[in-house]
């Protein structure tokens, strides 16, 4: 099927059954007691004219009160996608058996390993993910590959795929011993995503200023109703239990890290494409076609810092180090404010073990990160 374009997140809950050391939320297992009539939820997206895809995440969703029925109720008219951790096994039968496969755009399965064997369920996981793909729902099961689990990661995925399991490498987010993550991966990525370019679109990159039209095509909604321009603008735009509006088009993006889908509803530049399209490649270890994509910014915008800098940062994997501190410098010339661009140029000056970073800006004058 081809979902629209339309999109509201519905953060349903923050409350999970998992209690995953890298996990953003703190563990909270007790009965989810707010909830939202899922009526007024179609009310609003019926009267946009609109079909919507309708993203039920948390926390976990399969534990909200009534969760299949809201499924139903959303998939009239809308489609879903639904972020789970697939554990809820009787939710999950029921899931199967009465809502229809061609109006859920995907699960978004997380593996979550060391969490999943404490509580002893891989063998419950396999039987509710393989039921759900033997029932035609598009199933992606994503393995969080966080630094203390990269050495376990290939026997993992060869585990699952003899119960014919494909597991998707997902990138950490956040940051181990002092790293940033995803860009603290560097050269590693290369073995861990060469199969799965598409986990570079992960990177909550700065679009500070770009124009978005999240707030028309993007929203968030939060567990009480409350709907939000998006998940990192938390602009409010309303409440489904009174009345929401709208934006009326794209407007710059407000907030300099963008967490969720983003690139979906942002209007880019040429040059901010290309700038996109390398850090994507380079994170995921493709860094032949970073440096072209890096190149080709730098073509359209000679002097670009943020081009220069990620070239520099490509230069140094390659272990041209002139070649990266000439780099550094050429960006900290053009932005001599930016700490990264000060840090990098430092850095190369140092330590052969200097880990430099990627720029994820996007816009030249956009300040910070």
């Amino acid at each position: 099927m081809t979902a629209p374009v339309n999109s509201l997140i519905w953060n349903m809950t923050r409350k999970c059954n998992f209690r995953c050391e890298y996990c953003y939320f703190p563990h909270d297992n007790t009965p989810v007691t707010e909830t939202l009539p899922v009526r007024r939820v179609t009310d609003f997206l019926d009267a946009t004219d609109r079909a919507w895809t309708v993203g039920l995440t948390g926390g976990e969703p399969f534990i909200y009160p009534g969760f299949v029925d809201i499924c139903l109720a959303l998939t009239e008219n809308h489609f879903i996608g639904v972020d789970t951790n697939l554990s809820v096994s009787s939710k999950v039968r029921d899931f199967a058996e009465r809502v229809d496969p061609a109006r859920v755009q995907d699960l978004y399965v997380a593996l979550h390993i060391e969490e999943r064997e404490r509580v002893r369920g891989v063998p419950a996981f396999i039987e509710n993910a393989r039921l759900l793909m033997d029932r035609g729902f598009k199933v992606i099961v994503n393995y969080v590959v966080h630094p203390t689990l990269e050495d376990r990661f290939p026997a993992d995925c060869a585990f699952f795929a003899e119960h014919g399991i494909a597991i998707t490498p997902r990138p950490f987010r956040g940051s181990f011993e002092g790293r940033r993550y995803p860009e603290a991966y560097g050269e590693r990525a290369g073995a861990i995503f060469a199969d799965h370019p598409e986990q570079g679109f992960k990177i909550a990159f700065n679009f500070l200023g770009v124009p978005c039209s999240a707030g028309r095509t993007l929203l968030r909604m939060e567990p009480d109703g409350t709907v939000m321009r998006c998940p990192g603008d938390k602009t409010v735009l309303g409440n489904v239990m009174e009345e929401v509006r709208l934006l009326d088009g794209a407007e710059p993006c407000a907030r300099k890290r963008c967490p969720c889908r983003g690139l979906d509803h942002v209007a880019l530049t040429p040059v901010q494409a290309a700038l996109v399209e390398g850090v994507q490649l380079a994170v995921v270890g493709d860094d032949g076609g970073a440096g072209r994509a890096f190149a080709r910014a730098l073509d359209l915008a000679p002097g670009h810092p943020c081009a220069e800098n990620n070239l520099g940062v490509l230069a140094w994997r390659a272990g041209d180090r002139a070649g990266a501190a000439r780099r550094f410098s050429h960006a900290l010339a053009a932005r001599p404010d930016h700490v990264p661009y000060a840090e990098n140029t430092s850095g190369a000056a140092g330590a052969a073990d200097f880990d430099p970073a990627l720029c994820l800006d996007v816009n030249p004058e956009a300040r910070g990160r």
